[in-house]
């Protein structure tokens, strides 16, 4: 896969995240800068990810964001175009697992509502300001097309593509974020700006952990739903990410990839049930 230039992960401290800075810093970029709700996450990743670079003239650095406030989703964005002079990618996995089973109609507004800012209003934010950012960037040249100046490509869920029992609120927010996708990226298409979306089913690492935790019981059942039985590994999912963020992908736009081991074919609400 062909991955040049600078490219800005959010949510780059754990799990998918992080899988997705270490892969794509293997594909030949410049700089990674890596963004996270944890700071010394973040940290730690760009200061490890140096090992999967393997070269010299790579740099990778690290910023505190929290993806529901405007202010700093900016300034992140800000901050990296000015040290860097573009950004040619950006990859946001920034999210938080729904660890309660409500039905709609016994769902408080202040739970539907946190879903919704992290997932929904927080993916607006950063793809807002990305498409600004790019747009305002000169265009470069590649083997495949003529000219691009940017691919931004947004974690999603299995959830954006159908519905699952107990989860409303995080299934609207999934929702919101493929039809954002699809738009931005209509809307920027002409632009050099490619915007597509992965969606797995479910993945190691600690968001499931913490989603397990609250739920005892459940992962029997869960793993009789998926077909290979067993959970994606994030790194899994990150070659996905990586290959729609590269030029391998390059007439690939408003696209959501899903990534769950043929989990669709067959799956059933027997977790959230």
């Amino acid at each position: 896969m062909q991955v040049e230039g600078v490219a800005l992960v959010l949510g780059a401290g754990s799990g998918i995240g992080r899988a997705v800075a270490y892969t794509i810093v293997k594909e030949g970029l410049t700089a990674l800068v890596c963004a996270d709700i944890d700071l010394s996450q973040a940290q730690e990743t760009a200061r490890s990810s140096y090992a999967f670079a393997g070269r010299e003239g790579y740099e990778a650095i690290a910023y505190h964001v929290d993806v529901r406030e405007e202010a700093q989703v900016q300034a992140l964005v800000a901050r990296a175009k000015d040290r860097y002079g573009r950004i040619d990618i950006c990859v946001t996995t920034a999210g938080t697992p729904c660890i309660n089973q409500t039905p709609i109609s016994n769902m408080s507004l202040e739970s539907y509502r946190s879903m919704d800012e992290v997932h929904n209003i927080g993916c607006f934010l950063v793809v807002r300001e990305m498409i600004r950012a790019m747009t305002s960037q000169e265009p470069v040249s590649t083997r495949r097309q003529n000219q691009t100046r940017g691919s931004i490509v947004l974690l999603t869920s299995l959830a954006s593509e159908g519905a699952f029992l107990g989860v409303g609120n995080y299934i609207a927010a999934k929702h919101a974020v493929k039809g954002l996708v699809q738009t931005a990226a209509l809307e920027n298409a002409r632009n050099g700006i490619r915007i597509n979306a992965v969606a797995p089913s479910y993945v190691s690492g600690p968001l499931m952990d913490k989603f397990l935790d609250g739920a005892p019981g459940v992962k029997d059942v869960m793993l009789g739903d998926l077909p290979m039985r067993r959970l994606a590994d994030p790194e899994e999912v990150a070659d996905a990410v990586v290959f729609l963020a590269s030029q391998a992908a390059s007439y690939i736009n408003g696209h959501t990839l899903v990534v769950d081991g043929g989990s669709s074919l067959q799956l059933s609400n027997h977790p959230f049930s």
